[in-house]
């Protein structure tokens, strides 16, 4: 609703005003009413309204110096409706000279009044679009201005300079990094929310699973600060996880108190980012924690070939133990989270080559856990080193598969594996992922070796079950079809005369004990 204000110094026009025009059906709300333009200025001080309507004659103060004051004490988004009993010229064009060009006659009309208001709601409501636009842009160039400030200050030209540093004028400043799992346009609405609700915030840096933001403060010193920004942050995280984000993992870099330093604040939320890999906490500052050299020697990766080698020929206990040791090791060195992924990579593509070279399907062995690795989605060492591990040894399992596989033994594997779950549904795909194998590979060389395919194996032995089932039990024939795997009783029966020449009544009959 647009709030107005009644001001007349004659009680029966103001109190025809409101009962002779449907203020609210347009848009409108009545907040205050008064007796002359002296008395509408402290009003309008207290809350400022939208729309005025006020009579020309009034004591104390009359309209058109009404007028003139808000004017000359920025009232400048103010709309003005004149209304006056006398059709006198000076009076319209005085009003026109401020701006005012609605002109309501008494006694007013109120269908004139109300195609009035249909007007000026339209203007009211151009306004605030065009203010919309003009915030989003300011806010956007803002935006830009703190990213480049953070990573390319030599090309801020000193015009933005002197045009924005003025509008940023907080005494302190932090760079906070946001990392996450979920959807990218569900946490940054939730983050910019929490953002505009604070003084001087904004959201910058999205990627696929982290945000950058940019906090200022006006606050007597850097205790004072901390304490807000602690604040904040916990805010943040609470706003965050109530609204289903996963995950969440805030670096706050140190606070500086001129704006042209972020760049600092900013360095030091990535190295408060490499604690967090290495820490099981959420929420961490650079204030809070002792800043130290991150070890970025390559030697740390020797490890590697160790483990490579245990992949191929090791036991799974080995194997799992050499994960351990090294990732302990990274631990106690501190070494740089990019030397962990390094690592980490190596070993994912080595398990993939091998693989390949024994011709499996590298592609069956890229799960969620090595997508993640490989992605940089894991946000603490603990996670990398569960994942690679269960990678290892998936891997490890798969190679030898392969291996027999390749001595001719893949299709015992899979026989064995039909016999024990024929009553469960599966195709030659899901068959082919489950060891590894191309589908066409498995169907053609399963039915070179025992002269059926691997369906129809299964079909052969669901129908064998059957059989002994209605020679043994009384259970119905629908029953059966159904313990032994099938859905459809009509595909039971179709399989089952196929095979028999007769139906499971007539068999029953024939065979039952």
């Amino acid at each position: 609703m647009y709030k107005v204000l009644l001001v007349d110094d004659e009680p029966y026009a103001i109190e025809g005003l409101q009962l002779l025009i449907n203020w609210e059906k347009y848009g409108f709300e009545i907040r205050g009413v008064c007796a002359n333009g002296e008395e509408a200025i402290r009003m309008m001080e207290q809350d400022r309204p939208d729309l005025v309507v006020t009579d020309i004659r009034m004591p104390v103060m009359n309209g058109l110096e009404l007028v003139e004051e808000a004017r000359r004490l920025e009232h400048e988004s103010v709309l003005f409706v004149i209304t006056s009993g006398y059709s006198d010229f000076n009076y319209a064009r005085q009003a026109i000279r401020l701006g005012v060009s609605n002109y309501l006659t008494k006694p007013v009309d109120s269908t004139e009044a109300e195609d009035m208001l249909v007007r000026l709601r339209m203007q009211l409501q151009e306004r605030e679009n065009q203010e919309r636009i003009r915030e989003h842009a300011n806010e956007q160039r803002i935006k830009a201005f703190l990213s480049a400030l953070i990573k390319d200050k030599q090309n801020i030209s000193e015009q933005e300079m002197s045009e924005i540093l003025p509008r940023l004028n907080k005494s302190h400043w932090a760079y906070l990094r946001i990392a996450f799992q979920g959807d990218i346009q569900e946490v940054c609405s939730v983050v910019e929310q929490t953002a505009e609700e604070t003084t001087c915030c904004y959201v910058i840096d999205r990627t696929r699973d982290s945000l950058g933001l940019v906090w200022g403060k006006e606050a007597n010193d850097r205790n004072e600060t901390f304490e807000a920004i602690k604040a904040f942050t916990q805010r943040l995280m609470n706003n965050m996880q109530h609204n289903g984000c996963g995950d969440i993992h805030i670096a706050v870099g140190l606070t500086v108190n001129k704006l042209e330093h972020l760049s600092e604040s900013f360095r030091s939320a990535q190295e408060v980012g490499r604690y967090l890999f290495f820490n099981q906490e959420r929420l961490l500052f650079a204030e809070d924690i002792q800043l130290e050299n991150w070890q970025f020697d390559p030697e740390t990766l020797s490890e590697v070939d160790h483990i490579c080698d245990l992949l191929e020929n090791g036991s799974v206990e080995e194997l799992s133990s050499a994960i351990r040791s090294a990732f302990e090791l990274f631990v106690q060195m501190k070494a740089a989270p990019e030397i962990v992924h390094i690592f980490s990579t190596h070993i994912i593509f080595r398990g993939l080559s091998l693989c390949r070279e024994l011709g499996g399907e590298p592609n069956a062995l890229m799960n969620e856990l090595a997508r993640g690795i490989l992605e940089k989605g894991h946000r603490n060492i603990e996670e990398v080193a569960n994942n690679l591990e269960h990678f290892c040894l998936q891997c490890k399992s798969a190679l030898a598969i392969f291996r027999e596989r390749q001595m001719g033994g893949i299709q015992a594997t899979v026989a064995e594996y039909v016999q024990m779950h024929y009553r469960e549904t599966f195709t030659i795909q899901e068959l082919a992922e489950r060891f590894y194998v191309n589908p066409v590979h498995l169907g053609q060389s399963f039915l070179r070796k025992y002269g059926k395919g691997v369906i129809e194996v299964v079909h052969d032995l669901r129908m064998e079950e059957a059989k002994r089932l209605l020679q043994q039990t009384n259970q119905t024939s629908s029953a059966i079809a159904e313990q032994v795997g099938y859905r459809s009783y009509q595909h039971f029966l179709r399989h089952f005369e196929k095979r028999t020449a007769m139906k499971p009544v007539e068999y029953r009959q024939k065979y039952a004990n």
